[in-house]
């Protein structure tokens, strides 16, 4: 009998694989490989993952809503000074240059400056996220049932260019998984997350059969970071090879 199978996706946790098995190959300035086979690699893992009996309704991907920027507003320092001073005093770079002016003028044009680069870099996230969107919004276009869902945000510091944790994602997962339980007979998790563990205990409880997909090194070793409870409570995890993998995220020309 044909089972009915679901792939859910942490988007940020699949891409942080692909990054850190494909050093030499992948740009992760890319956000992800450009001419993946992205519905044949979700049909492979799910023939994979049901022992041949199964169909693939649907891949959910899910990745962040927006990015949340700190500082998020910038004061005037012509008009609140020491305000502007205080939070741009946050990053120590700024803080020792700040430090070395006593006069009010040249101070004030410091921490314009400062603004100015931080604005930059502001925009110049704001259209690398909407490229990011791009890129998500082409493949579900051009690969078959492939849908994003987006929920929650990430945090973007200014002062490094560096990316906090993720917020609301792995619940946005983890409601569907439960709330899509009658449509599906298995729920492949492609994620190391064990934050999963409750919802998979919840819909194991009904009857579903619940598969943990995790990766393999270029060396046959499983890549660091999965999650061991996750790992236990699903009825099992399926290891995909190095080479298996590269196959259809960057197909030969």
């Amino acid at each position: 009998m044909e089972k009915k199978v679901c792939v859910f996706v942490d988007g940020e946790n699949f891409r942080f694989t692909i990054i850190d098995l494909f050093k030499g190959i992948f740009n992760r300035e890319d956000h992800l490989p450009k001419k993946a086979n992205w519905a044949q690699l979700f049909d492979w893992i799910v023939n994979k993952a049901s022992n041949g009996s199964g169909v693939r309704l649907r891949t959910y991907w899910y990745v962040i809503q927006q990015v949340d920027f700190f500082p998020y507003k910038f004061p005037d320092p012509v008009v609140k000074l020491e305000i502007a001073k205080k939070l741009l005093s946050e990053h120590k770079p700024y803080k020792d240059e700040i430090d070395k002016l006593s006069n009010q003028d040249d101070l004030i044009a410091k921490l314009k400056d400062f603004i100015m680069e931080l604005d930059a870099r502001k925009t110049k996230m704001r259209t690398r996220f909407d490229d990011w969107t791009l890129i998500q919004d082409n493949i579900s276009k051009d690969h078959s049932s492939i849908e994003f869902r987006r929920a929650g945000a990430i945090r973007y510091r200014l002062f490094d260019k560096t990316f906090g944790k993720e917020k609301a994602v792995d619940v946005k997962l983890a409601t569907d998984l439960i709330m899509l339980s009658d449509i599906y007979d298995i729920a492949v998790i492609v994620s190391g997350d064990q934050d999963y563990v409750p919802a998979v205990q919840a819909i194991k409880d009904w009857g579903k059969k619940v598969v943990n997909v995790a990766f393999k090194t270029r060396g046959g070793q499983l890549l660091p970071g999965g999650a061991k409870r996750l790992n236990h409570v699903t009825d099992w995890s399926l290891e995909l090879s190095y080479d298996e993998l590269k196959s259809y995220l960057f197909p030969a020309p």
